[in-house]
């Protein structure tokens, strides 16, 4: 870099310091003031939170004496609690009081507004009712909407169980006027000390963010000090001063401050910057050349001596002649010919990234210095690209004209003088002139192009003729390469030009690492289909300006809506393809429209994963298919992933194959009804045989058949042979029902209850045999689309049952709202219960939940005796594992039956 662009870089590193140091005190300053008022709210907060506490677990939890007394009466007449809440009811904020006793009320006052809910079940109230029965401890809800004869009131609810034993007996609840409770909270007094507040929980259901009570609305509190406390549910309390952390006041003053700090200082480095330049260009004017700003001979040669005196032996001597210029000046006048002069100083700077130094011999000659180490070759394409650089462009007589200078150039030789070196370098530039002929030249090119060559330049001439032919090669040239290399449509590369590319980076350095990003846009063919082709080429171009962004020149169409991109930077591939999709996940406008895209993005990099451009091609197809296939979005080629990829079309191909020759095997296991102490139901399992002597994962099958849409084929399969096994052994093996494994997209197909109904009443078993299992979690996200198609079979006889359970979030709560029969709970939670007191508590929790809903329940996956014995005792019809039977063949399972009879016999 030069000598006064290292200056200005240093004035302006000075500047950027000073702006940098200021907005550091500024923010520092705010940060001491904001800490300072953080520290006093989190002060009041923790008051506040303490206070509350105490009021709602306390001074406002009017439930807790009668709960108290409840559990002394429990079991007796409940008039005696008319007596005991006359007192409370006739306080005016008291607008509810109720008894329950177990999971029933037995009294719920005034009378004549809540008479109809005596007798009434606890499920058939919110939540909370059940969640105040679970923790066993006081839990307060509000505000909530409260319904009476006289109307609907807004209330706090206090639910006070009381419990004998540790065991849950009941509850006390009281409702108290929601005004009431926030005006005892005390809030208002944070507003009168200069402070917003909102009160608020998270919702135990969905953890949803639930605001109790706010000072003002629209207010951001993202910022704001925060204490939380529990009743159970997360209660949380956030304040803020109303004027900011930092107040208008103080943010003035500090601006004010660093402002003038930042100015004062800014002057004191502008006067002394102004001083050295001054000082700077007066030094040099007796060294340089006054139209172009460059040394002057004598400038030169004591640059350079100083060089050479260094003993540096990278130095590089290149000499420039615009032949012609004399010529060309006096046409173009005065004007034209400064502005051209006074470029050609920036032009260098622009071009030239390493130490140099320039000088102008004469009107149209110039030389250069450069410190960098170069070859032949480099020393060739940098003059070539000086000479294009300052190439002299002027409009003569409404036509345009070009000067391009000729060049020659020579390494200096360490020890020796500039004069000499100069000396040395002109001599041998016309030794040179005199034996190149044009035509010699231009001939020599065309036949570099003849041969493949791709670096061909056709060099400006002074001579008119010779320009103008070889402006016309130029043309021609360009003319060819655009149609060989362009896509037609969108002006960027195509799949020839990709290869040509990837061959030239290779060659150039085949050790340089580079990625190598495949863009597919998914389901592009929609857009054509539904809006036009012009719609389809309008959302094409915009992904190509995106694309532009990160990639440049190396972005290739190589297929429709596919595009290709080569990265040369160090980025990591993962961190790269993030980027690219960020970059195209705001939505596309065309025409009228705006169109939300999804894109699946291919990585793979050279030479890890391919030597040639023909292989990294085929990979990176190879794991955009993977993609596909998939659902992944982003997916890396790895020597993993071909692997994978091959296992999968092996499995498809497999299954494939099984399913159309009748060969796919169907295993049974059987599952333990625990009233008869007999087997009375099987679960058909898929097997599929890997050729190895072993089993496919079952899993892994059915996944691939539902991400291939073979899905339907292998259910319909396993469907028929389940029913006609069940009608065929199903009576002689005493057996109520077969059990068969749904998935959820054969639900959602068009008249898939009746095409299920069809397939079962052909093999002859009655629909009352057979039961469905539908993955918990998969069925709770489609609910709405598969309860119709499940009302439809359960109609029919079919019973339904929920595989997995306890694995979703939430199932307790949908427990009551599925289409089912039978839940089957997940081996997750089963193998727990030895170790996890909490999961066995769960299990009966969920057992008596299904009880309550009329459901059968199956425990899965229960291995040893302990397990048995425990899970047995909490209340389950059903057991499956192995601790009972594994799943076996059809012909295996027969003789294991038959071995149980003759064991009974």
């Amino acid at each position: 870099m030069k000598i006064h662009n290292r200056r200005y870089l240093i004035y302006a590193a000075m500047v950027l310091l000073i702006l940098a140091l200021t907005m550091a005190l500024e923010v520092k300053l705010q940060n001491k003031y904001t800490s300072s008022g953080k520290r006093e709210a989190e002060n009041i907060l923790q008051f506040y939170s303490e206070n509350m506490m105490l009021q709602l677990k306390g001074s406002l939890n009017e439930a807790d004496s009668l709960a108290q007394t409840a559990r002394i009466m429990h079991g007796s007449d409940p008039s005696w609690f008319k007596t005991a809440a006359a007192p409370l009811l006739e306080k005016e904020e008291v607008r509810y009081v109720c008894l329950i006793e177990g999971d029933i009320i037995s009294a719920a006052l005034p009378e004549s507004e809540f008479s109809g809910q005596d007798g009434q079940n606890l499920k058939d109230f919110s939540y909370i009712y059940t969640l105040a029965k679970v923790v066993k401890d006081i839990v307060v809800e509000g505000p909530v909407e409260l319904d009476s004869a006289a109307g609907t009131r807004e209330v706090f609810l206090f639910l006070q169980p009381y419990l004998e034993d540790d065991a849950y007996m009941g509850e006390v609840v009281v409702a108290l006027d929601s005004n009431y409770v926030l005006q005892e909270l005390g809030l208002d007094y944070l507003v009168s000390q200069g402070y917003e507040y909102e009160l608020w929980r998270v919702g135990p259901q969905n953890g949803s963010k639930e605001v109790i009570a706010v000072s003002q609305d629209d207010i951001d509190f993202s910022h704001a000090a925060k204490s939380s406390f529990y009743l159970p549910t997360q209660w949380n309390l956030s304040i803020q001063p109303a004027a900011g952390w930092v107040s208008p006041a103080q943010r003035t003053g500090i601006l004010l401050f660093c402002g003038l700090s930042a100015a004062l200082v800014l002057g004191l480095v502008f006067c002394l910057f102004k001083l050295t330049r001054q000082r700077h260009m007066l030094k040099q004017v007796a060294c340089r050349d006054i139209q172009t700003g460059l040394f002057n001979y004598s400038g030169f040669t004591d640059s350079l001596d100083a060089w050479l005196s260094q003993g540096d032996s990278s130095i590089q001597l290149f000499y420039l002649v615009f032949e012609g210029y004399t010529q060309m000046a006096q046409q173009m006048g005065h004007d034209q010919e400064t502005a051209f002069l006074q470029s050609i100083r920036r032009r260098l700077r622009e071009y030239i990234q390493n130490p140099f130094i320039a000088g102008r011999l004469d009107s149209g000659i110039f030389i250069l210095a450069v410190r960098e180490d170069m070859t032949e070759v480099q020393q060739e394409d940098f003059a070539k690209g000086l000479s294009l650089e300052l190439m002299l462009k002027i409009r003569l007589k409404n036509e345009k004209s070009f000067l391009t200078a000729r060049y020659h150039y020579m390494r200096c030789q360490p020890g020796s003088g500039a004069a000499d070196a100069v000396s040395a370098v002109i001599d041998a530039y016309y030794t040179k002139c005199s034996k190149e002929s044009p035509v010699y030249m231009l001939t020599q090119k065309c036949r570099q192009l003849i041969e493949g060559k791709s670096n061909v330049v056709f060099d400006e001439y002074t001579d008119p003729g010779m320009m103008e032919l070889s402006k016309t090669f130029n043309q021609y040239r360009k003319q060819v390469e655009q149609l060989a290399y362009s896509d037609p449509v969108f002006s960027v590369g195509n799949r020839p030009k990709y290869l040509r590319d990837t061959n030239m980076l290779i060659s150039y350095d085949k050790k340089r690492r580079f990625g190598l990003f495949c863009v597919d846009i998914c389901s592009f063919s929609q857009y054509n289909e539904l809006f036009s082709a012009d719609i389809g080429d309008a959302i094409l171009q915009e992904v190509v300006n995106r694309l532009s962004r990160l990639l440049g020149t190396y972005l290739y169409r190589i297929n429709g809506d596919v595009f290709l991109g080569i990265s040369l930077s160090d980025e990591p591939e993962e961190s790269f393809a993030k980027r690219l999709q960020q970059l195209l996940t705001s939505p596309v406008t065309a025409g009228n429209a705006s169109f939300a895209l999804q894109v699946r993005i291919a990585v793979c990099q050279y030479p890890a994963h391919g030597s040639s451009p023909e292989v990294l091609l085929d990979r990176i197809q190879s794991a955009l298919r993977f993609s596909k296939e998939s659902g992944q979005k982003i997916v890396i080629y790895n020597n993993k992933l071909n692997q994978a990829i091959r296992i999968e079309a092996d499995i498809l191909r497999r299954l494939k194959s099984s399913i159309h020759n009748k060969t796919l095997e169907v295993w049974y296991q059987p599952l333990s009804k625990l009233s008869a102490d007999s087997y009375t139901s099987l679960e058909a399992l898929v097997r599929l045989p890997d050729g190895k002597g072993g089993y496919h994962s079952a899993a892994l099958v059915i996944s691939l058949a539902e991400r291939s849409g073979m899905v339907e084929l292998l259910g319909d399969y396993v469907l028929k042979r389940a029913c006609c096994f069940m009608y065929s052994h199903g009576k002689e093996l005493g057996l109520e029902r077969i059990c068969i494994n749904l998935s959820v997209q054969q639900l959602l197909v068009e008249n898939s209850a009746d095409h299920l109904l069809r397939l079962i009443q052909e093999s002859g078993v009655a629909t009352s045999q057979v039961t469905l299992e539908i993955t918990e979690s998969i069925l709770i996200q489609s609910i709405e689309r598969a309860s119709a198609t499940l009302d439809t079979l359960r109609r029919a006889g079919l019973h339904i049952a929920l595989d997995d359970f306890g694995v979703g979030y939430s199932s307790l709560n949908y427990l009551s709202n599925l289409p089912v029969d039978v839940i089957k709970i997940d081996r997750s939670l089963t193998q727990q219960i030895l170790t996890n007191p909490k999961q066995h508590a769960l299990l009966k929790s969920i057992v008596e939940m299904a009880k309550i809903n009329s459901l059968s329940v199956v425990a899965e996956g229960v291995e040893t005796e302990e397990e048995q014995k425990m899970i047995s005792a909490s209340g389950v019809q059903y057991i499956q594992g192995y601790y009972y039977a594994r799943p076996m063949p059809e012909k295996e399972l027969i003789s294991f039956f038959n071995g149980i009879e003759k064991n009974t016999k």
